[in-house]
């Protein structure tokens, strides 16, 4: 990516939805992670910022839709597959120890053949099922994919003049559909998460339409109050987000404006922060992280449960109703221990699956387009 502080936003957002997904806690949720599914919402929008930047003027240039269809494939499906598959014998065992030894749930009235074969043809998020399942987090890869398609055609048939004043015509309507069929939150994942990422996805295009070629230079004191600001100002709107959707809304632009700050300028405490190696790392395993931490997680709460026998406990999560957690003053080390586990996996799917893959599908692509600059994202 062109933007070092972005690409790290992204790794801490994948690791605060991770932790949003663990059940260890001391006692409750610490603020932030009890409201971190948002963050999704970020991947959203910056989607959209780095799709515009990598495609808008290709697609304007006569890259044709399997061609931008074989790269955006090549991106997301790789990985997806291979964790749908990881999955696999993950429920398998599941359903042997709940039929066989009388352990837990039936783990196949979620993860059936039927949700099996929507999550293998990625319309796992598109109103294909009644509820997530098997590697749940991919809801938002399923999404993201056919709003890739809709970019594509709104990219072919709008004038280039338009496309600012389209694009968040699209996110507005978006996010007003969204407003009016949920109930208390925005945050649908089954029901209503196409809209979600299309509201987010254009307002992202948007975002990039309105910052290209434009770079600012503040005396550095300047650019540490508006990086401090603009961050604490999203971190308050996440915190106060639970089933509030004019403050989820609110939270929507205050990610957008957060991807503004950090592309149009770069001189405050907080760009230095992010362009370390170890945070843009972290952003570099993202996607990796939030495809394989479900699976990590729920791994480790078998362990804690019928391996520890460790007894678990109800609390209220703002937004999901009640929910079973593990209490124990040893929570955060758990959780750091997952997060630990789950980057070194990241690491090996990022080197051996998302890495390889992306490249042999740009070779294909390649070979139908080769004088092309077909973008790195």
């Amino acid at each position: 990516m062109q933007y070092p502080s972005l690409e790290s936003l992204r790794g801490l957002a994948a690791i605060m939805v991770a932790l949003f997904h663990s059940s260890f806690v001391v006692a409750v949720y610490p603020p932030l992670v009890g409201e971190a599914s948002i963050f999704v919402d970020f991947f959203f929008i910056l989607s959209g910022f780095v799709l515009a930047l990598a495609y808008s003027e290709k697609i304007d240039q006569g890259l044709d839709f399997k061609t931008f269809t074989l790269l955006r494939f090549g991106r997301l499906y790789p990985l997806h597959l291979f964790m749908l598959l990881m999955w696999l014998p993950y429920i398998l065992l599941k359903g042997y120890a709940h039929f066989e030894l009388n352990l837990g749930g039936n783990p196949f009235d979620k993860n059936s053949i039927t949700t099996f074969v929507a999550n293998l043809f990625l319309v796992n998020g598109m109103g294909a099922t009644q509820t997530l399942s098997w590697n749940y987090p991919a809801w938002s890869i399923s999404v993201e994919f056919f709003t890739y398609l809709v970019f594509f055609a709104f990219i072919s048939i709008t004038p280039r003049n338009r496309k600012p004043f389209l694009y968040l015509l699209v996110s507005l309507v978006s996010y007003a559909l969204l407003y009016q069929q949920t109930g208390t939150s925005l945050l649908s994942a089954d029901q209503f998460g196409f809209p979600r990422c299309v509201g987010g996805f254009f307002l992202g295009a948007f975002i990039f339409t309105q910052t290209q070629g434009r770079h600012m230079t503040f005396r550095p004191m300047v650019s540490h109050v508006l990086e401090t600001a603009v961050v604490i100002a999203t971190l308050l709107l996440v915190w106060q987000s639970h089933d509030d959707k004019v403050v989820q809304l609110a939270t929507f632009v205050s990610f957008a404006l957060m991807i503004c700050v950090f592309t149009m300028q770069s001189g405050g405490w907080f760009s230095s922060l992010l362009s370390t190696a170890p945070l843009l790392f972290i952003g570099t395993l993202s996607y990796s992280i939030y495809m394989t931490h479900a699976l990590v997680f729920i791994v480790f709460d078998n362990i804690a449960e019928y391996v520890l026998g460790v007894p678990t406990s109800e609390i209220f999560r703002a937004g999901m109703g009640m929910q079973q957690v593990f209490q124990t003053p040893f929570a955060t080390l758990i959780n750091l221990f997952a997060l630990a586990v789950v980057i070194g996996l990241s690491f090996g799917t990022y080197t051996f699956i998302e890495k390889p893959w992306r490249a042999r599908f740009r070779r294909l692509a390649q070979a139908r387009e080769p004088s092309s600059n077909l973008g790195q994202s």
